[in-house]
């Protein structure tokens, strides 16, 4: 709490140092004012007292990334009064040094003492303001270190800094480049003012290195690039480093700035001027009359030049392939386009095909349903007959139907009610196998594909026969095919011999028209017979 009270006391003491220090200082100006001179990260608070010689007084300059580091510019003043800040009962806990020039120790490791009676600051009078000295700083640098014995490593350096600021010194000037193969690299040059040159060449120029004489307050210098043709200030840095360059005859690292390429990468002439300029916690103070310039010209790059032709040519090059794509893809286009035609051509023809054979399918088999009901009649078998005439009203229906495809379920119900008319005629058995692996309300085959070659079995397998006729008709699954096959055990015919009946025609023609429509399921088909019986194995290939 006590810690916490103290800061906020030194804040007021700093706050009200800085309202004293926006009046311009005079030869009139009161001793008594007490500027700021540590920051608030300091181990404790310093304050200067000035005398009437002072000029000018720019009192808060941190040093960059340094935040226990500041600066007092001071101009023309000959002795300052120098103030701690403390916690008056921790004053055994803390630490100061007093350094002149860098090399002249005036106070070394010293604990900061009340002499006589110091003034008490803040509530309950608990910071006390201690007189560290008096101290001459004419033409002179005065470092003040302070740190607490138990952060040794935490020093807070405050500078006094009342010598004359001089223009930077150029000690060199050179060019980044990239070589062809890639690597960076810096030249080992000496660029004088006034150099021309190219950013694109053998070389590629990647950036200018500015190397200046290291000084006490190198931070100060603030480097701009200017166009000279407009005036305008591209770029304000004071982004210094510290490298070592070979051939400059320097044992230590020297202060250098980087300025881009892309900030000339344009052809012209630049100035870069280096100026003093004190960043100031309250105002900025800089000094034109101390500025430092280079100057150089950027030079039209044949590499460029050709560049650009090169990418003319890659454009037109690029347009006209582009061109030559589009031409061939839109010929591509338009044969694909007959070829699709021309295919929709052959499929209408050979459906119109098609349905001419199923208009003479369906006819065959209508008479031959009519002369069984007639057979019927002519034997006085009438309760056959209307028996007859029921199932065949149904099949009827189902076999003018016009769909090109059937499910299995209604193809299974179409041959039970033919089969069932049949053997009211002749007598025989007949078995269906339909495949449990098969979903017959889903798969759907060519309609009317089974009936003419079961219409067959019938009439020419089972009739004038001796044995029990019989006829097994199978629907199996077999991979992605379909196995439709049609046996009888009748007697059989010379499978060699062209003897086929107008069905059996009929059917085979109309297989080979589904196989120019199903191009990608063709129908396969086979018929195997003999004495002993008939096998008809129809195999939708791939319909699954």
């Amino acid at each position: 709490m006590k810690k916490l009270i103290s800061i906020l006391i030194l804040l007021m003491v700093f706050t009200m140092a800085g309202k004293a220090q926006k009046k311009p200082v005079s030869p009139s100006v009161d001793e008594s004012v007490r500027y700021t001179a540590s920051t608030v990260s300091a181990a404790f608070g310093i304050g200067i007292s000035i005398d009437k010689s002072t000029k000018w007084i720019e009192y808060h300059n941190m040093m960059p990334n340094q935040p226990f580091n500041n600066y007092v510019f001071l101009k023309g003043t000959k002795t300052i009064t120098v103030f701690g800040y403390l916690p008056k009962d921790s004053l055994k806990y803390y630490r100061y040094n007093v350094i002149e020039n860098d090399k002249n120790w005036l106070a070394a490791d010293a604990t900061p003492n009340l002499k006589g009676k110091p003034a008490l600051i803040g509530q309950h009078n608990y910071i006390a303001e201690i007189n560290l000295g008096d101290f001459n700083v004419e033409n002179k640098k005065l470092s003040i270190e302070t740190y607490k014995i138990t952060e040794r490593n935490r020093v807070s350096t405050t500078t006094i800094y009342n010598k004359e600021i001089e223009p930077a010194a150029i000690l060199w000037v050179t060019r980044g480049i990239t070589g062809k193969k890639g690597g960076a690299a810096v030249m080992m040059e000496h660029l004088k003012d006034g150099f021309k040159f190219k950013i694109h060449d053998t070389l590629t120029v990647t950036g200018l290195n500015i190397v200046i004489k290291p000084t006490d307050v190198t931070f100060v210098y603030a480097v701009y690039l200017k166009n000279s043709a407009t005036g305008r200030s591209i770029l304000v840095s004071n982004n210094w480093l510290y490298d070592y360059f070979y051939g400059m005859g320097m044992h230590s690292a020297l202060p250098y700035l980087t300025v881009n390429a892309s900030f000339f990468n344009e052809p012209g002439n630049y100035e870069l001027q280096i100026i003093p300029k004190l960043p100031g916690g309250f105002r900025i103070k800089s000094f034109p009359e101390k500025t430092t310039t280079f100057h150089f010209t950027v030079l039209p790059s044949d590499t460029v030049f050709q560049g650009k032709i090169v990418i003319k040519f890659v454009v037109i090059g690029l347009a006209v392939i582009a061109c030559l794509v589009f031409v061939v893809f839109y010929v591509i286009r338009i044969r694909n386009k007959a070829q699709l035609a021309e295919q929709k051509q052959k499929k209408d023809i050979a459906q119109l095909q098609l349905d001419a054979v199923r208009s003479q399918l369906n006819p065959h088999f209508l008479f031959n349903a009519l002369s069984g009901i007639q057979n019927l009649m002519n034997k006085m078998e009438i309760d056959q007959a209307n028996r007859y005439l029921t199932k065949f009203a149904r099949l009827t229906r189902n076999v003018l139907n016009n769909s090109d495809l059937i499910n299995l379920s209604e193809e299974k119900t179409l041959l039970d009610d033919y089969l069932q008319m049949e053997q009211m005629r002749f007598g025989f058995h007949y078995e269906i196998v339909l495949d449990p692996e098969l979903y017959t309300l889903n798969i759907q085959i060519p309609s009317m594909l089974l009936q003419p070659f079961v219409e067959n079995a019938v009439k020419h397998g089972l009739t004038n026969t001796d044995v029990a006729g019989k006829i097994i008709i199978s629907i199996v699954k077999k991979d992605t095919d379909i196995e439709l096959s049609i046996v009888d055990n009748g007697k059989g015919f010379n499978s060699a011999k062209q003897n086929d009946g107008l069905g059996l025609q009929l059917s085979k023609k109309r297989i080979a028209l589904l196989n120019a429509i199903y191009k990608d399921s063709p129908i396969g088909f086979e018929i195997q017979s003999s004495s002993g019986g008939t096998k008809v194995q129809i195999i939708l290939t791939h319909w699954l």
